[in-house]
């Protein structure tokens, strides 16, 4: 009989130490890879890929009840449409500040997407709106499976464990941490009557993780309240957020910028050097649009302007209308 680990659902091998799901003994609940994350915060890659992943996704029956987990810091919802009864969960509202109110970010989803039941935004971290959520899914499940999906640090694991402490009696725990991939197959977990599964968090080709060190990740990743930082921007000139982007502007502007609270921003002239020599793309930007750097920050503009960016890495970089 096939033995899947506990904590990231891949099967339980005694075999091979240089692959996935491998444990001293099969009487253990936990693959190493789980164990050495959990315990020593040392995570490994794994060779599961994006495809892997998708081929998961496609398994899960069209009529089953979707949680879609979506953070608020990096609103995607690519794969929405392949589900038919879907729940929006806005995740990690906590980073945000106090003052963006819930039903702003909702009317935001509203206007990108009608494919849903139920839009809930909640923090995890804070117990916020969990009550509401596991009402809104009951409501829905019909006595049917129920899957949590959602791009790779959306939150899902996390709220899962929050649930299982919450409404539970189990004393199990779902792996979870900011890297990408902690979650390799599903993991089936009744709790409070629900039959829900979680599943590995996709991967974006265009988001920055995948161009980091797992130091680097920790490091770039908000774990409190973001402090907004404001700029009223006066002809032209640079700014130049943690030397992995270049921002140059030609017009006053008045600019915020979200990103974790211990990453540096420097303001420089335009005839600096710094990151000129990589690759670059060019903005004409509405009043109030933001510019989006996938899974590392998002910039506010209030007026129309004309930017130029440049990128150390390969990162998705888009405008959207202002969230805030």
């Amino acid at each position: 009989m096939i033995k899947k680990c506990l904590g990231c659902g891949v099967n339980l091998q005694n075999n091979d130490k240089n692959k996935e799901g491998y444990i001293n003994s099969l009487t253990q609940d936990i693959c190493e890879r789980c164990f050495k994350l959990r315990h020593y915060s040392h995570f490994e890659q794994t060779t599961f890929t994006n495809d892997d992943y998708q081929k998961i996704l496609d398994t899960i029956p069209k009529d089953s009840l979707v949680v879609y987990l979506v953070s608020v810091l990096n609103i995607n919802l690519e794969y929405i449409d392949k589900f038919d009864n879907v729940i929006i969960v806005l995740t990690k509202k906590d980073l945000l500040p106090k003052s963006v109110k819930d039903y702003k970010l909702i009317n935001y989803i509203t206007n990108m997407t009608n494919h849903y039941l139920e839009i809930e935004v909640i923090s995890s971290l804070k117990n916020y709106n969990l009550d509401s959520l596991l009402s809104k899914i009951k409501e829905h499940s019909c006595g049917k499976e129920i899957y949590f999906v959602g791009m790779t640090n959306s939150g899902k694991s996390t709220l899962i464990n929050k649930m299982i402490k919450n409404y539970s009696e189990k004393t199990i725990e779902v792996t979870t941490s900011i890297y990408p991939s902690t979650t390799l197959d599903k993991i089936k977990i009744d709790i409070s009557d629900l039959k829900i599964i979680d599943t590995p968090g996709l991967l974006s080709t265009g988001s920055i993780l995948n161009n980091l060190s797992v130091k680097d990740i920790k490091r770039i990743t908000p774990n409190k309240e973001i402090k907004p930082r404001s700029y009223q921007l006066k002809g032209q000139g640079s700014l130049i957020i943690d030397n992995m982007i270049r921002i140059d502007y030609y017009e006053d502007n008045n600019i915020t910028i979200y990103l974790a609270n211990n990453l540096q921003i420097v303001k420089s002239s335009l005839n600096n050097s710094k990151l000129k020599d990589c690759k670059n793309i060019d903005f004409d930007l509405s009043a109030r649009q933001d510019i989006v750097v996938e899974d590392l920050c998002f910039i506010k503009f209030t007026k129309s302007c004309r930017i130029s960016m440049y990128y150390l890495y390969p990162v998705n970089i888009y405008q959207r209308n202002n969230l805030i």
